[in-house]
């Protein structure tokens, strides 16, 4: 019995692989034909007609800017998405966290209060995070007046 299941494990994923090559084959073909169709499509060179040529160039360039504008919204919501993680992927820890009667540095007669230096951390953080969001939010403005 303890055979068995390897080899139903590997059937099953040659399973998985052969299907995965056929979609990929099956999406590889649907592309070349759209590609076909497009080009015949967008052949305006040997079009005498103006009005007929005009129409499939403005065909041509509306598709190209709906494809630049979606590209250019992806990019934006991409930042957004990767500065909204950014954000809230460090957190400083608060002064409060600490109890009092700890001493993290190990020092017996003591030194500077370890609030001390995670409140000023923590308020340092805050500050070049703000910093940080109104610069961007900046070169956001500027770029798009």
């Amino acid at each position: 019995m303890s055979g068995y299941q390897p080899q139903r494990q590997q059937q099953l994923l040659q399973q998985q692989q052969q299907q995965q090559r056929q979609q990929q084959q099956q999406y590889q073909q649907q592309r070349d034909e759209a590609e076909q169709s497009r080009s015949q499509d967008e052949d305006w060179k040997g079009i005498t007609d103006q009005t007929e040529r005009r129409k499939i160039q403005n065909r041509i360039a509306q598709r190209k800017f709906r494809e630049k504008s979606k590209r250019q919204r992806d990019d934006e919501a991409r930042i957004a998405e990767n500065q909204n993680a950014a954000g809230s992927a460090y957190a400083a820890p608060d002064a409060r966290d600490l109890a009092a009667n700890s001493n993290p540095n190990g020092l017996p007669w003591g030194s500077v209060s370890m609030q001390y230096v995670v409140d000023a951390g923590r308020i340092r953080e805050e500050r070049s995070q703000y910093a940080s969001r109104e610069g961007s939010r900046d070169r956001r403005e500027g770029t798009q007046g």
